[in-house]
């Protein structure tokens, strides 16, 4: 038995209803809130502990990114347009952002093992702690965008709060995936393998090397391609550097946020109806 924030006693891993688990699933986060955080700083400062830099790689890694682009698509391609490493860096972010956050999901019960053998707390916290994680992480690196702004003299605008809400749009739709393949990799590993691949194949099917604005000009091809979910939060950040407000496809806007609500409503379901048994493969 366990003591719930009501002060009632529980059994410990007590099933809800289907109906139920998105909010047994949101209770349970926001109860344990400080386990999750502490979970996030032990993986920051794990991460960085050994780095002569420490923390100050979560800005240069992507101005080295940048200046990478710069060199390949400015100065040997010659790209006309001089945005475009730009774009590349803003898409490798919010998509490493995904990406991140949907493979950890996926293995967050697998790759803490020892923990879940200790004592019983709700094995939601994992992959939570390991999305919420990736979005500092990427937010931190975000800021490697400022002075991108004053270099390129675009406008600075209130759209300029697009950029975080892109940045977590993506981390919370990797995360919520994520959890509904979660408890299935407990017992099949190759389910862990198999979203290692699809997040490099994705790299190349989402607009991280192309833009919206490019889709479009391919014509019904390119409006099929704007049906891909991440294509709304990566181009909210886009816009967004660029002083603009999100312009997309009403389509391709409605395919992300029902992507969002499907996996957040079947994420909670299936993690919360299923983990229970499926950490006895542990």
């Amino acid at each position: 038995m366990e003591v719930n924030p009501t002060g009632e006693l529980v059994p410990v891993a007590s099933q809800p209803s289907i109906l139920g688990s998105p909010l047994r699933c949101l209770n349970d986060i926001v109860s344990h809130r400080f386990l999750v955080f502490a979970l996030v700083q032990r993986t920051l400062r794990s991460r960085y502990r050994l780095a002569g830099l420490g923390y100050l790689w979560l800005v240069l890694e992507p101005l080295l990114l940048a200046a990478t682009y710069w060199f390949l698509f400015v100065m040997l391609a010659g790209n006309p347009d001089e945005m475009y490493p730009v774009w590349v860096l803003v898409g490798v972010i919010v998509w490493s952002t995904f990406g991140k956050s949907l493979s950890g999901a996926v293995s967050s019960l697998t790759s803490n093992t020892q923990m879940i053998h200790m004592a019983y707390f709700p094995r939601s916290i994992f992959p939570v702690s390991i999305t919420t994680g990736n979005i500092i992480t990427s937010l931190v690196s975000s800021l490697v965008l400022v002075p991108i702004v004053f270099v390129f003299d675009t406008p600075v605008t209130v759209h300029l709060l697009w950029v975080p809400v892109g940045i977590v749009l993506a981390g919370v739709m990797g995360g919520l995936f994520g959890m509904i393949f979660a408890p299935l990799n407990c017992g099949q590993r190759d389910v862990e393998h198999l979203f290692r691949f699809i997040v490099r194949a994705g790299f190349f099917f989402s607009p991280v090397m192309w833009t919206a604005e490019m889709a479009l000009q391919r014509g019904t091809w390119g409006e099929y391609a704007l049906l891909n979910p991440i294509v709304m939060p990566i181009t909210m950040v886009r816009h967004a550097i660029a002083g603009e407000s999100v312009d997309l496809p009403l389509l391709s806007i409605t395919s992300s946020l029902l992507f969002l609500s499907l996996c957040a409503l079947l994420g909670s379901i299936v993690f919360m109806k299923s983990e229970r048994e499926a950490v006895k493969f542990l």
